[in-house]
């Protein structure tokens, strides 16, 4: 047994062992704080292994963390839960429910466009401030107000904004915020560890940190691509609301109590594989039902992003396999976050997975930890 091994903590089922190996070698790597990892396969969880620190102690099933974008995902399944009860269509146009967000040339916008990325509101055109983002009711109102920057048609990748129009969208349904909706109808019910704002900020998750070592070759796309004024400094900074870092920013505690849906979703490894588990058709007690479950994933943009610059892929707010977001499947559906974070659900495999990292990656759209452990699925479970 190798040095690394002694800090894996945790099990793997029988014939899972190459997935324990590519988790070790992962977390022996420069600059590795804590990570779990959790899957599911079948119904059967096959592995639940922790390693490193969470800043307080050994990272463990009960770690909460920050799963930055990967927030999205777990909206979507909010989103989706609100269509299955009959109470949302994706289809419908969004001024069903939000009669104000028709203005200024979007009456033909969708549930369905606004939450594959292509409502064309990345950021208010005269930017916005911090206190919108954090509030949201400001923000989605400026954006109701704006026009889309592009028609539908091709995906743009709404960073922050997506979520704001999803919290607003659910606020309209409901009267109340996506994160509370979360946590009466999907998380409470069925005990699963995850939250988006308000009180589930506290205590406070497991820190994240920077990458200790960027490739030069990332540095120079991120000076090119993300400089400012560009569609992706417009997306992920809202128009230079956002000043600092994520991993400062998303520590703070006015972040972390903030109804940001695309950003600031709190989890544990364990509660976020079994959530993808249970949107999995033929799983017992599904989340919603098999009809809902292919409207939500059903591929509703392609084409080379707008913001992003490469191709990707959305159903109503679950990222789909592409360029920009490898998800070790053609049939898998899920989301990563900038920190590294990765949640997913392959029903041809009958596999739901969850990775997070306490360390983020250098290129968030090329994460090597990613590719790492999906390929070890695969030599396990086959493609």
């Amino acid at each position: 047994m190798t040095d690394i091994d002694q800090v894996i903590r945790g099990e793997v089922a029988p014939g899972w062992e190459p997935v324990r190996q590519a988790f070790a070698a992962i977390m022996s790597g420069p600059g590795e704080h804590g990570a779990g990892l959790h899957i599911i396969h079948r119904g059967k969880t096959v592995v639940d292994l922790y390693g490193g620190s969470d800043g307080s102690g050994p990272y463990g099933p009960d770690t909460r963390q920050v799963v930055f974008s990967a927030s999205k995902g777990i909206a979507a399944a909010c989103l989706a839960v609100l269509a299955d009860r009959g109470d949302l269509d994706f289809d419908a146009p969004v001024t069903r429910y939000w009669p104000e967000f028709g203005r200024r040339g979007k009456s033909g916008i969708t549930v369905a466009h606004m939450l594959s990325h292509q409502a064309g509101l990345i950021a208010p055109r005269r930017g916005a401030t911090l206190a919108e983002v954090l509030d949201g009711r400001p923000l989605a109102d400026v954006l109701a107000g704006e026009p889309p920057r592009w028609p539908p048609g091709r995906p743009g990748y709404h960073a922050v904004t997506w979520g704001t129009l999803a919290d607003e969208l659910v606020r309209r349904i409901t009267g109340g915020r996506l994160g509370e909706v979360l946590a009466e109808l999907v998380c409470r019910p069925r005990d699963l560890v995850i939250g988006i704002g308000g009180a589930y900020a506290s205590p406070p998750p497991a820190p994240v940190h920077t990458a200790t070592r960027v490739p030069f070759l990332v540095r120079l796309t991120t000076a090119v691509f993300a400089r400012p004024g560009t569609p992706v400094w417009e997306a992920m900074t809202v128009g230079g609301a956002l000043t600092e870092p994520p991993d400062l920013w998303v520590g703070r505690p006015e972040t972390l109590a903030a109804h940001l849906p695309a950003a600031n979703g709190i989890a544990t490894t364990r509660s976020l594989a079994r959530l993808y588990d249970l949107l999995l058709p033929g799983t017992e007690s599904p989340l919603v039902g098999e009809r809902t479950w292919r409207a939500a994933v059903r591929p509703r943009a392609r084409g080379r992003d707008r913001v992003l610059g490469i191709p990707s892929a959305y159903g109503c707010g679950f990222a789909l396999p592409s360029r920009a977001w490898r998800l070790g499947s053609p049939t898998a559906f899920g989301h990563p976050g900038i920190g590294g974070a990765l949640g997913l659900g392959d029903p041809r495999r009958g596999l739901a997975l969850a990775f997070l990292p306490r360390t983020m990656p250098a290129d968030a759209l090329a994460d090597d930890r990613h590719r790492t452990l999906l390929n070890a699925v695969t030599r396990v479970i086959g493609a």
